[in-house]
């Protein structure tokens, strides 16, 4: 058992709980041995993101690298007014920003300063090494990185505006809001875009840049990859609720490797 093949990942799981769960289903297929089954994917996908996550299992990790550098298709939605310290839902509030002079024309006419080739600051919580250690295991122990995290050149190949409206229930994390300010938030604006990039972009650093360029603050609360390679959202993927039957992996490693492995067999 060999190749690769791609899950929609659910929301609130992290990359690595889906890999060993995936690991505990394919040791019970019948003559697989689960301390021999190596399995990696192709790029972490954040606990609150959904979508595209390429899975290799055996001689399939050896192909892993390609992904990790190649284009990807994201959809994002980012709320105004409020910064996090992950960049996401998923952190605590550390900023507020005006949003009322923000209009759906200026965020049309701010998006081609984020394409192309643009330098881009990767969030505190990522699983970027500094000095051998992860840079969300400093964030997570109160500890300050070692040195200033570096900005560093990706890749925007296009980027558009999918919606933008005040009408919407996305709400921020919770703090000790007054009540008057969390119903407040509720007409706050939020944006979705769709991303073409390269290897090593990051989309709440470029939500959060997005909302610096509004002269505000923003997050993402919703994130889902569409495509990773030549792996399509709802084309050759596979729902993670079939993945727990060893046959649906199986079948895709067939499909998806027919002819990526002949030759290396």
């Amino acid at each position: 058992m060999k190749g690769l093949f791609a899950i929609n990942k659910p929301r609130g799981k992290t990359s690595a709980d889906l890999l060993n769960t995936l690991k505990k289903a394919l040791g019970k297929k019948p003559g697989v041995s689960r301390s021999n089954i190596k399995l990696g994917h192709g790029g972490t996908l954040d606990p609150l993101a959904t979508g595209v996550l390429v899975v290799g299992v055996n001689g399939g990790c050896k192909e892993l690298s390609k992904y990790l550098k190649c284009n990807k298709v994201y959809s994002s939605v980012g709320l105004l007014g409020y910064s996090t310290d992950t960049y996401d839902s998923e952190g605590q509030v550390i900023g507020t920003g005006p949003t009322s002079h923000i209009t759906k024309e200026m965020l049309v006419k701010l998006l081609p300063q984020f394409t192309g080739e643009i330098m881009q600051i990767p969030p505190l919580y990522s699983a970027l090494k500094m000095n051998g250690q992860r840079l969300c295991d400093y964030a997570r122990k109160g500890i300050e990185p070692p040195k200033k995290i570096e900005a560093r050149k990706v890749k925007i190949h296009s980027l558009s505006l999918l919606n933008f409206t005040t009408k919407h229930n996305y709400r921020p994390p919770e703090r000790d809001f007054h009540e008057t300010e969390r119903e407040a938030s509720l007409n706050f604006p939020v944006f979705k875009i769709q991303i073409e990039c390269g290897g090593g972009t990051y989309i709440r650093s470029l939500v959060h840049d997005i909302g610096r360029g509004l002269n505000s603050e923003a997050h993402v609360v919703e994130l889902e990859r569409l495509q990773q390679g030549d792996f399509k959202l709802g084309v050759n993927t596979i729902e993670w609720n079939d993945c727990l039957n060893v046959d649906s992996i199986t079948e895709a490693l067939e499909k998806y490797n027919q002819t990526l492995f002949n030759e290396k067999s």
